[in-house]
């Protein structure tokens, strides 16, 4: 057989092939990457891995290099194959710094072989203080030993010193220095702040500080969008961002934790980074209670943004169905929740809704039935509509048919009638939940009262014990006298 060297194109990007021969025999193929590993960044002392997925007939062996140096230590380098999901997985347990390098991806059979390169990029978390205190770099650790445990980063909560009555909660100004001005007065509710005139003196001190700490990296920040979940069952926050230095390097932390990220479309990594120009869109995938939290965008070692992602514990009790409207009449979609919300998303076409002249958006007063009015339904109008609670979502379709009565070129009239609906006797169904949850709550107050009186109880003292009576010897009188009791030492009986 003869060798020779045909470049191919793979249907992914990045992915270099070579064909060892010229004409490729019937049901054979050369590898191929059905799934790449993407560029990696992460804290050092994690655990770092690269997947990938490849196809070819026969089956390619699978092997790993790296630019500066090898990976033949087992300690530190392990690859694996999983036959069921066809993952090749290569591991690095622990990874320390100088494993930080390009890393390749081979995928060769007797007829190519496909390659692949991927960035692993290492970071040790520091804090550069500023040069008036001292010119070197510190670790967090260090840091907070000097400082005596303050510290403007916010660290993740196993780092986290408890906080003592009177103190303000880190994550206080790192949500006020990135929210919009007319949500500073909830945000200190939140934490319990009432004297604003302090907390804006304060507040205005760290953003200037701040603001000259990002000079350093950023031209311009602006448009900032906190984290809110989407119609398609994700979350996310963006920003407009005009960095200095386009090698400049971007980390994200939830809860003060560094948390690796993927770059690539498509790809189906937990969290990932998506830029558009100037702006920049982190989004979160397949959420879960546990993903509520603070998120923080830094570059290099400065926040350029804060959000937090609040998860209320809530659910559809009824969910919004399909709608079949006429031209020109309103449409109504309808849910009950099983917690009280003043507010849930609505989405129509995956695009934001909004009250105004095209929607209504009503909500009872037990806050427990949602309802959207597409006022005025036009055939365009026909698509998917979403609601959204937390990070619970239904949707359903909007169906609109053109009304065949009207005269041809003119406009139909304005219909009076409301399409859609549940069907169900929502209030009926709010009112029972109401009950339910006025239970629970009477329910959850009675176990805190037991508590309380169970600890009240076992940390009461003891009584203390009465020492015994002394019984005082009772002084004893003369004798009686023999003669009819009289004492005889008195004159008189």
């Amino acid at each position: 057989m003869l060798t020779v060297g045909i470049r191919k194109k793979s249907r992914v990007p990045g992915v270099m092939i070579t064909q060892f021969i010229e004409n490729m025999p019937e049901g054979k193929s050369h590898p191929d990457f059905t799934r790449k590993p993407i560029a990696l960044t992460i804290q050092e002392g994690k655990f770092a891995f690269f997947k990938a997925i490849v196809t070819g007939d026969p089956q390619p062996t699978v092997s790993w290099s790296r630019n500066n140096g090898d990976v033949s230590d087992t300690s530190r380098y392990q690859t694996k194959y999983d036959s069921h999901s066809n993952e090749h997985t290569f591991e690095m347990p622990n990874v320390m710094p100088d494993q930080a390098d390009t890393y390749k991806c081979f995928a060769t059979n007797e007829y190519g072989q496909a390659t692949v390169t991927v960035v692993l990029n290492l970071v040790s978390i520091r804090i550069k203080l500023h040069s008036k205190i001292s010119p070197r770099m510190w670790t967090l650790k260090q840091y907070l030993k000097e400082k005596g445990g303050s510290c403007r980063v916010f660290r993740p909560k196993s780092e986290q010193p408890e906080i003592k009555e009177g103190e303000v909660d880190p994550k206080l100004w790192e949500l006020l220095m990135s929210a919009d001005k007319k949500d500073y007065e909830s945000i200190c509710l939140e934490f319990g702040i009432t004297d604003f005139r302090w907390m804006l003196k304060k507040l205005n001190e760290m953003k200037k500080e701040r603001e000259e700490e990002q000079a350093e990296f950023v031209r311009n920040l602006s448009n900032l969008r906190p984290i809110q979940v989407n119609a398609d069952g994700t979350a996310s926050f963006e920003l407009d961002m005009d960095l200095l230095e386009i090698s400049s390097r971007i980390f994200l932390y939830k809860d003060g934790e560094m948390i690796p990220y993927t770059k690539e479309l498509g790809d189906k990594m937990k969290h990932s980074l998506r830029q558009v120009g100037k702006k920049y869109i982190f989004s979160v995938r397949d959420l879960v209670s546990d993903d509520a939290g603070l998120y923080q965008l830094d570059v290099e070692d400065v926040t350029m943004f804060s959000t937090d992602f609040k998860i209320p514990m809530v659910d559809f009790l009824v969910k919004i169905e399909e709608v079949k409207a006429m031209e020109r009449e309103d449409a109504v979609f309808e849910c009950v929740l099983s917690h009280p919300s003043s507010k849930i998303l609505w989405f129509g076409k995956n695009v934001p809704l909004e009250k105004g002249e095209k929607y209504d958006i009503e909500v009872s007063e037990d806050k427990l039935i949602h309802r959207l009015v597409v006022k005025d339904c036009m055939v365009v109008d026909k698509g998917i509509y979403s609601a959204c609670a937390g990070i619970k979502s239904c949707s359903s379709w909007l169906i609109v048919e053109a009304d065949k009565s009207a005269q041809a070129g003119k406009k139909s009239a304005r219909k009076t009638t409301r399409a859609g609906g549940s069907g169900m006797d929502l209030q009926k169904v709010a009112e029972e939940q109401q009950i339910k949850l006025e239970k629970e709550r009477e329910e959850r107050k009675e176990q805190i009262k037991a508590a309380k009186e169970a600890a009240a109880a076992a940390n009461a003292p003891e009584a203390p014990v009465e020492a015994p009576a002394v019984i005082k010897p009772v002084a004893k009188g003369p004798e009686p006298s023999k003669y009819g009791g009289c004492d005889i030492s008195k004159t008189e009986c």
